[in-house]
Parts: structure tokens; sequence; C-alpha cells
């Protein structure tokens, strides 16, 4: 009966070792869990943050000089305030300025006087060799776009592509048209093929639409399955058409 009261007690440890060492991945796996699970919730919120803090001040950098001395806030900083703060400078003037030349620029295009100077410089830029070439050319994609900016993007598909039995998520963009149109049969229609992890590089493809499945998304919701490739889905529950008790 000794020797057996003697034993329980090493029994009793040795339990609660082997129990602390089968804790310490739990603690450890739980640690690590909330600490990704922080990284994956800052990140955006980070990098979101940086590239409007970037994109604020390279705008800054574009147009505050443009604003003459007198009104420009950079004249009269640095200016320290009560409590001892100092400021240096007054990020997004620039962006105002921007967003107040294009308005007025808009509206100078709007009306006849402002076409006519709009029209005078366009012959002008015409007259340089190789300028007007690329002036022509970035007018011509800026005008395609602003054209078809509500129907581009608006079906998200499947095509088979590169190789048979191989499937890849594509947007259409619009029926197939000018020369293509007359070398091609009818029902053909433009489809983009956008890279992971850039969707903004990729492949046009001009396909039959009924070669095509069409996905019950959004661009939106496409472009998350791309850049993610394939991390990131959503998956819509069906409604169902059987009236419900």
């Amino acid at each position: 009966m000794a020797q057996n009261n003697d034993a329980s007690p090493e029994t009793g440890s040795d339990t609660s070792a082997l129990a602390g060492d089968a804790a310490r991945p739990t603690v450890m796996r739980e640690v690590r869990n909330n600490f990704l699970s922080g990284v994956f919730v800052a990140l955006p919120i980070g990098l979101t943050i940086w590239i409007i803090t970037k994109f604020v001040f390279l705008v800054d950098t574009i147009f505050k000089p443009v604003i003459p001395s007198v009104i420009n806030p950079d004249t009269y900083l640095p200016v320290t305030i009560p409590g001892g703060l100092t400021i240096e400078q007054i990020p997004g003037v620039g962006l105002i300025v921007a967003f107040f030349l294009l308005f007025v620029l808009g509206t100078l295009a709007k009306n006849f006087f402002g076409r006519t100077l709009l029209n005078i410089g366009e012959r002008i830029l015409n007259r340089v060799p190789f300028v007007g070439a690329i002036y022509n050319f970035i007018k011509q994609i800026v005008g395609v776009v602003a054209e078809r900016q509500d129907a581009s993007f608006t079906e998200v598909c499947m095509v088979e592509y590169p190789l048979k039995g191989t499937w890849a998520v594509a947007f259409i963009t619009s029926e197939v048209g000018g020369e293509p149109a007359k070398v091609l049969p009818k029902g053909f229609v433009n489809v983009f093929v956008p890279t992971t992890p850039n969707p903004t590089s990729g492949f046009l493809l001009m396909v039959e639409r009924k070669n095509v499945k069409i996905l019950d998304m959004t661009p939106e919701e496409g472009a998350k399955l791309i850049i993610s490739a394939g991390m990131v889905t959503e998956v819509k529950e069906k409604k169902s058409l059987l009236p419900v008790d």
C-alpha cells in the first residue's frame, strides 16, 4: 500500500506535465492565429492609407507650384500654433486646385468658346511630329472608355483558354465590331482575359458567345477572384422559387 501511495504523486505529476505540453501548442497556435488575423485586418487599411497619402502628395507636388504665392499656404508656413505644434505643410491643397482646374476645363469644353480653343489647341498638337500621334492615340482610348463606361465589364464569364478543358475567368467587354466583324460571323464577343495578380494586363480574345459561360458575379467579385488567385470567392445562395410557409 505504501508503494502505491508513493507512486500516485509521480503519476499525477506526469499527467500534469503531459497536459502542460499539450496545452503549449494550443496556446502558440492561438497566438499565431490572432497575430495573422491582425495582419490581415491591418494590411488593407494600411495600404489604402499609404496609397491615398502618396497620391495626395503627388498631386500637391504637381499643382502647388501653379498656385500664386499670395494664396499659396506654403508661403506662410511653418506656423506654430498654441500648444507647441508646428504645421509645416497642408496636404490636399494641390488636389483641390486640380479638381477646380478640371471643373473649369470641363465647363469650357461644353460651350462654343471653349470648344473653339480646344480645337485650335488640337490642330497645333497635330502639327507637331510624334506628339500629335500620341495625343490622338490617348484621346481615342479615353473616348472609347468614356462612351462604353456603362456597358463595359458588365458580364463576368469563363472561357476555354488557353487549352481545351482549361477554363479562365474573363470579362465580356463588347460585341465584336469594326474590321474583325467583317471577317467573323455574327455572334462573336470581345473577351478580356486578365492575368493574376495584376488584372490590368491580359489577352483580348474574340469568342463566339455560345462558347462562353456567363457567371452570376459582379465585375468587382470577378476582380477579387482574379487578384486573389482564387482564394477569395463568394458563394451566392439560390433563392427558392417555392412559397415559404
